[in-house]
């Protein structure tokens, strides 16, 4: 029974590796996917050509088939003086037509589609693996990738008309001084919005001096939810790494 399961456990694995490799980590402490990914790609790839090398004989005894029932056509056709002027029927193009049945049969044919990707992703799956950068199927990974950045684009557009709720109407900033906010700082900005750049350590540089921002408290304040950012009075000689212009003169100043 123990081999009876850890073969359906490695089975899993193999089916599991096909999903994108953001999704390993979840069936990885019950199925060993990340361990079997390489056997998947080999066998995408032997997949492939289990697919490709009879239907590549078959489609290639078809064409010749054709080129034959051609060349037949052609000959019984043939005129023994041509006309002058008239150009003479050969099989060249026949001939051709067979020579490049490989190219059509993996071009033209839902068996050559499909040998080309399984052959294909499966070896660029063992490369990647080999590197120890494993991917999924790409087809799968790329479906994934696009609904990733779909839902998450719906859920931050969903999170920041919830934030605006609260928030309601932009309004100018406010500013205080910090014993008024009760934080440890010179001056708050009190924004109606979270203001981006405006990280911890950031200089907020003013018309006649320079701020370091501290870190930022959310609070509600009349029933709304404000961003307070605490700034204090930048004196030191550290140098400057990330910074961002304000004007202060376009805030309103009270007691808060």
């Amino acid at each position: 029974m123990s081999y009876v399961r850890g073969a359906a456990a490695r089975i899993v694995g193999i089916a599991g590796a096909f999903l994108p490799v953001r999704h390993w980590h979840r069936l990885d402490a019950r199925f060993p996917v990340s361990e079997m990914a390489l056997v998947s790609a080999l066998l995408t790839f032997f997949a492939g050509a289990a697919i490709g090398i009879p239907g590549f004989f078959a489609h290639a005894s078809g064409q010749a088939s054709r080129a034959n029932d051609l060349m037949l056509a052609t000959a019984a056709t043939q005129v023994t003086n041509v006309p002058a002027g008239q150009p003479e029927v050969t099989t060249a193009f026949a001939q051709g037509l067979t020579a490049l049945s490989f190219f059509t049969f993996l071009l033209l044919t839902p068996a050559g589609w499909a040998t080309m990707y399984l052959c294909g992703s499966g070896c660029l799956r063992a490369v990647t693996v080999t590197f120890d950068d494993p991917i999924g199927d790409p087809i799968l990974t790329g479906i994934d990738a696009w609904l990733h950045r779909t839902t998450g684009v719906s859920r931050e557009r969903r999170a920041r008309a919830a934030r605006e709720a609260l928030e309601g109407p932009e309004m100018a900033d406010r500013v205080v001084t910090g014993a008024a906010a009760r934080l440890p700082a010179d001056i708050v900005v009190v924004s109606a919005r979270a203001k981006p750049g405006w990280t911890p350590g950031t200089v907020v540089i003013g018309a006649d001096r320079c701020y370091r921002i501290g870190t930022p408290v959310e609070r509600t304040i009349a029933g709304r939810l404000r961003t307070l950012y605490p700034l204090t009075e930048h004196r030191d000689h550290e140098a400057i790494r990330r910074s961002v212009h304000y004007d202060f003169g376009g805030a309103a100043k009270d007691n808060y």
